[in-house]
């Protein structure tokens, strides 16, 4: 018997509690169908007896936090929050049902539990101290106030799932189809995430990179604002980080440390990143060849920049058109 138990606070975003529940349903519902082991129980916890979604549904928990060995599960699952700023997190954090919750993972945390969550659910095992050391993801959108709350935590925004130890995290709230395949593939084998995902019409991918947009992805630091500017003009053309910290007047290790601050990239990987938006950007919205987007964004070799959507964004240049 796999146990998962999935963690239920006020406000919490309906469709990623939706597809956390109806993916492992689904996966009940194969592994009944085949007979024999493993089966699966799953259960929700919350503060109180009864919770309300983001969207105003009310929903009543199978437990609430008490003791200790309410933690003792295969898998752990926090669905997103269903928040969009910092502020709002900030608010979510000084709840009395929140801070419950947060200690209630962090003692599962001490135990053989594996912890999932995602989008800015992220943020609640972060709080809670779980993520320390580890590489994480969650919504592209809330990365950068990510990085300013836990510096602590290694953060890949580009990637949809991130695994380290105990911890999965996942993107922003959708991705929570990807998670939930995860963790079916983990408790109930690679056979029965697939057919969850055939049945459900889930396509597995690797990366949110593609879904970001340049726009707003803010954030306060006007050096690194002005080397995006900078670098959207000359895209075309030769670029060195050299270059790029001359014309902001700074030296390049002073340059590399705020970008690096700022994104959690290196001052390469951060130019590649400009290119690569605008060349998706450009696929996205024109008919332009892709010889014709890598010359505008600073390739000479449409081959290279193949690779590289390949690479980064999980798939190809025709798919993104």
């Amino acid at each position: 018997m796999k146990i998962i138990t999935v963690l239920v606070l006020d406000g919490v975003f309906d469709s990623s509690l939706s597809i956390t529940l109806d993916t492992l349903h689904a996966a009940q519902a194969i592994l009944a169908a085949r007979g024999g082991a493993p089966q699966l129980k799953v259960r929700t916890i919350a503060a109180r007896t009864f919770i309300t979604t983001g969207a105003g549904l009310r929903m009543k928990a199978d437990l609430q936090f008490k003791t200790a060995k309410q933690a003792v599960s295969d898998w752990i699952i926090v669905p997103g929050l269903g928040y969009h700023s910092d502020q709002e997190l900030s608010d979510c954090f000084a709840r009395s049902d929140t801070m419950r919750a947060m200690h209630w993972l962090a003692a599962a945390g001490t135990g053989t539990a594996k912890i999932a969550a995602s989008c800015s659910a992220a943020f609640l095992l972060a709080q809670a101290g779980l993520l320390d050391g580890r590489k994480a993801t969650t919504a592209w959108w809330l990365a950068q106030a990510f990085r300013a709350r836990y510096p602590a935590v290694i953060l890949d925004e580009a990637r949809i799932l991130v695994r380290d130890g105990p911890c999965l995290t996942a993107g922003a709230a959708l991705s929570q189809l990807d998670l939930m395949l995860a963790i079916v593939s983990d408790v109930a084998g690679k056979s029965v995430a697939h057919l969850c995902s055939r049945y459900l019409l889930i396509d597995q991918r690797s990366s949110q990179a593609r879904y970001m947009m340049r726009d707003h992805l803010e954030h306060e630091d006007r050096t690194v604002i002005a080397a995006e500017r900078w670098i959207d003009a000359h895209l075309a053309q030769p670029m060195t980080v050299t270059a790029l910290s001359s014309e902001l007047a700074l030296s390049p290790k002073t340059l590399s440390r705020r970008i690096k601050a700022a994104t959690g990239v290196s001052p390469i990987k951060f130019i590649q990143r400009r290119r690569l938006s605008h060349a998706a950007h450009l696929l996205e919205t024109t008919a332009l060849s892709i010889e014709t987007v890598a010359a505008q964004v600073g390739y000479q070799d449409s081959t290279a920049l193949r690779k590289l959507i390949k690479r980064e964004f999980g798939v190809t240049p025709s798919t993104l058109r």
